[in-house]
């Protein structure tokens, strides 16, 4: 499987320390809490189901967590859908290690071109982003169907499942009131969502215009979106790779910018509109509804609370490998994350699961 897309999506996430404010480096030190490793090698990648840190990984991305307390992986260079136990038990659910092309059928025998990014209905199936083949398919019932797109075919499209396109669909998130699927389809710009009967919609954005533009829906403009969560009162929130920021599209289609500055990177906690994020990755709402966001440019966890302040939980700047400790602690550059055991936050870095626990 190329690498190609993948790398463009993380080009220089390493970054030079952005200045320290009153928000940021001070506020910080004081954090109070644990970075610890729940599942995998921080360096050794593999596929090997088990306990903690006898069980292996290959570039785990996007997390999201499952009825029954545990956390599911999109495990995208093994090319597997995995799940994680609240004990720290990795077991395998769908997909051939390595396979890396696109097979229907029975979850054992089911391949994934590249999962990036899982959602839970509340039937309990698994819907995955198979980013790299440009689908989105559906674990039911322990077999693999495809739900939307067509295997390997980028393009633009909506419409009924099979004849929908995306081009690097990324983010996704189940809607509860509906059960709708919403999809961040990256390398389109745009939000799409896919109903329980497989038909496609555009519900923001325009394809092939990467800009930014709030206002109503039909007319606002993203750039590269690839993370995607749905609020207890239906707002949906986004995160913009090279925006910078993360967006809420209201109930009533009006789209806004919560936090970060349009096409401003940089590391500033704060009051939303002057925060700074660089090259946010995937975001997730915790049952108190905060939302926290894998600041990858920043190598750091943010959270984004109802007062709209935006806050650092965890990682420092230089910390490009991450080392379990007090927090801040070294995140290394984190991709996913889901709400975890026992109130934590888990966050897939390099070839692991961590957990964050705030004290």
């Amino acid at each position: 499987m190329s690498l190609r897309r993948r790398q463009f999506l993380q080009a220089a996430c390493t970054v030079a320390a952005f200045g320290a404010s009153a928000w940021s480096s001070s506020a910080r030190a004081e954090q109070a809490g644990s970075l610890s490793l729940w599942a995998g090698d921080l360096r050794q990648h593999g596929h090997v189901d088990g306990l903690g840190a006898a069980a292996r990984f290959f570039d785990p991305r996007g997390l999201c967590a499952d009825p029954h307390g545990g956390v599911l992986v999109a495990d995208a260079a093994n090319a597997t859908v995995r799940r994680i136990g609240a004990d720290g038990r990795v077991s395998s659910l769908a997909g051939v290690p390595e396979l890396r092309k696109t097979v229907e059928g029975p979850a054992a025998q089911a391949g994934f071109v590249g999962p990036d990014a899982l959602a839970v209905g509340a039937d309990g199936s698994i819907y995955v982003a198979d980013s790299y083949a440009n689908t989105l398919r559906l674990l039911r019932d322990g077999t693999v169907s495809l739900l939307a797109g067509a295997d390997q075919l980028p393009g633009y499209a909506d419409g009924p499942g099979a004849q929908a396109r995306f081009n690097h669909p990324v983010g996704i998130a189940v809607d509860p009131r509906s059960g709708d699927l919403l999809v961040a389809d990256a390398y389109n710009h745009t939000i799409r969502r896919v109903g329980r009967d497989g038909l496609v919609s555009t519900v923001a954005g325009t394809p092939g215009i990467n800009e930014h533009r709030d206002g109503p829906a039909r007319h606002a403009l993203f750039n590269t979106p690839v993370g995607v969560a749905v609020h207890g009162d239906g707002s949906v929130y986004v995160s913009e790779y090279f925006n910078h920021d993360i967006r809420r599209i209201s109930p009533k289609g009006e789209v806004s910018t919560v936090a970060g500055m349009p096409g401003q990177p940089g590391d500033l906690d704060g009051p939303g509109p002057r925060a700074q994020l660089r090259r946010p990755q995937q975001i997730a709402f915790d049952a108190a509804g905060v939302l926290y966001i894998a600041d990858a440019g920043n190598l750091e966890l943010r959270a984004l609370g109802g007062d709209g302040v935006l806050r650092t939980v965890a990682g420092t700047q230089g910390g490009e490998l991450a080392a379990p400790g007090p927090l801040p602690a070294a995140l290394g550059a984190p991709y996913g994350v889901a709400p975890g055991p026992q109130g934590s936050i888990a966050v897939s870095s390099g070839q692991a699961v961590l957990l964050v626990r705030s004290a």
